[in-house]
């Protein structure tokens, strides 16, 4: 349950999610949560993954758009 609690409190609270990627151990202990080491890789390699695709997402646009002109 404590996973689906910290993905909550990061898509609510964007402090929450700033404070988690730039130091997720503190960022946990002062809400009482605790994740395996397992969840929180999961958690900040998807999110390493999602800034990643949204940049690929920019770069498509940006082709298509020289593609289109």
């Amino acid at each position: 349950m404590t996973l689906a609690q910290v993905v909550y409190h990061m898509s609510n609270d964007r402090d929450f999610a700033s404070q988690l990627f730039s130091n997720p151990e503190s960022t946990l202990a002062t809400r009482g949560l605790k994740l395996s080491k397992e969840e929180l890789a999961f958690l900040l390699t998807a999110h390493r993954r999602g800034d990643q695709s949204k940049l690929r997402i920019v770069d498509l646009r940006a082709k298509a758009s020289r593609w289109n002109a």
